[in-house]
């Protein structure tokens, strides 16, 4: 279930902010599905290589075999050693969609997932402040030009050019979507709000996720 907006006071910044949506998107993959499956599979296999084949352990771990869906959102790994990946890979599980943040190393030139438990509890990328500041005002200004109330309108112009991002935190892989989102506190003057944003990471930047 996507988190919900919390707002700090009853304002028209806070307002403004609720009307943007919560959207859901996906980025290029890279690497491919097959090659992430096929990075599954090799730690998959690792992890059971020690239980006899015709044990009935081994026969119930098959059965839960990941079968990836999709990758999307791939970022580079900037202070990891081996070129590196952290992608959002999508899943199946008992029929529902499951959406998860995965490293991918190059390992003798092929891709590798190298389990850790760190790998089970990584932490989600975190959008620059600049960065969110410039989608922020895209998504006034994307909104503005669908609004045909004259007061609404007037409402996003103010805040589109006078909008301030304070704070980016709390960021997470979307439950029901491939995608990073995050808590967004901005302010206006003497008012503040705050937002969940969806982001998603598409031919190497951040955009705003866009709606389904």
């Amino acid at each position: 279930m996507t988190r919900r907006a919390r707002f700090l006071l009853r304002s028209t910044l806070p307002a403004l902010l609720l009307a943007l949506p919560v959207a859901h998107a996906a980025a290029s993959p890279d690497p491919t599905l097959a090659q992430a499956q096929a990075a599954m599979d090799r730690l998959f296999d690792e992890a059971i290589a020690d239980r006899p084949a015709s044990d009935s352990s081994r026969l119930v771990a098959e059965a839960f075999r990941p079968r990836l869906q999709a990758v999307s959102g791939c970022l580079p790994v900037t202070d990891a050693g081996p070129s590196s990946m952290d992608c959002i890979v999508t899943a199946e599980d008992g029929g529902d969609a499951v959406h998860r943040l995965l490293r991918f190393s190059q390992v003798d030139g092929t891709w590798a997932l190298l389990y850790t438990q760190q790998q089970r509890q990584r932490p989600a990328p975190v959008p620059p402040t600049a960065r969110v500041q410039v989608l922020l005002r895209e998504g006034f200004a994307a909104r503005l030009a669908r609004e045909q109330d004259a007061g609404t309108r007037a409402d996003l112009t103010l805040a589109m050019n006078s909008a301030e991002v304070l704070d980016v935190r709390d960021c997470a892989v979307g439950d029901d979507a491939p995608v990073i989102e995050c808590t967004v506190r901005a302010g206006a003057g003497s008012e503040r709000g705050e937002q969940t944003m969806a982001f998603a990471w598409r031919d190497g930047q951040w955009v705003n996720a866009p709606q389904p």
